[in-house]
């Protein structure tokens, strides 16, 4: 039944079970991608996966702004599923909600832009201030995160590092959701919790700490979102 509603962008069908195992009821969609609508408590909400990586993300972050996907509107859009840790700002298991999203992989500092700036855009895109603070009223903590088309690893950091200070966290979609949001005017919010550092591989760890980082991210987003309707429904009344 097309609406306006939160939607809820995932980029693998693993970070999106821990959703659907905390529903009410989910109805499938027939769309491009995996897409639902899931009624949880008091807050109904469109949950997709987009499939992993920037060109993935973006292309159904897309879909989901001009509301190409069961005909919803999204009122919010939220980045949510599992990050790699910069070892010294978070730890596995802890929630994160950055305040700015950015594409570390991007370089076009030879003709004037800064590390992070695709030209013509941006140097990063801001998360919506306000859900940024609820998340960490609730717990998040708050910093920059850094996407790109890699899974960040132990080489990653020492750039990261050195190029980004104030990231704390990275992923493979986020900047990429955050861009497009912007783009389209509607309040984003990326909330994911830490499954592995970035140090070593990250690929073991990361298998290890995946389900349950997905539960967790998927546990807090909802609160976030029960706390965004509550406080909006005196307005609304």
């Amino acid at each position: 039944m097309p609406g306006a509603m939160p939607a809820v962008l995932v980029a693998m069908a693993e970070e999106a079970q821990g959703f659907l195992d905390l529903s009410d009821t989910h109805e499938g969609l027939n769309a491009p991608d995996d897409a639902w609508i899931v009624t949880a408590g008091d807050v109904t909400y469109l949950l997709v996966v987009t499939g992993i990586g920037m060109v993935s993300a973006a292309r159904a972050a897309t879909l989901v702004s001009h509301g190409v996907i069961g005909g919803i509107t999204a009122t919010t859009i939220v980045s949510a599923g599992t990050c790699g840790g910069i070892p010294g700002h978070v730890s596995v298991g802890d929630l994160v909600a950055p305040c700015c999203s950015l594409d570390w992989s991007a370089d076009s500092t030879s003709i004037g832009y800064e590390y992070g700036q695709v030209p013509g855009h941006a140097e990063f895109h801001e998360s919506d201030e306000a859900l940024v603070d609820l998340a960490v009223e609730m717990g998040a903590k708050k910093g920059y995160l850094a996407s790109a088309n890699a899974f960040a690893v132990a080489e990653t950091v020492d750039l990261i590092r050195e190029r980004f200070p104030k990231v704390i966290a990275t992923d493979m979609e986020s900047a990429a959701v955050s861009q497009v949001a912007a783009a389209s005017g509607i309040p984003f919010l990326s909330l994911r919790c830490v499954s592995d550092m970035c140090q070593g591989d990250g690929g073991v760890e990361f298998d290890e700490h995946l389900d349950d980082a997905a539960a967790r991210s998927a546990k807090a987003t909802l609160d976030l979102l029960a706390r965004v309707a509550s406080e909006a429904a005196p307005a609304a009344s």
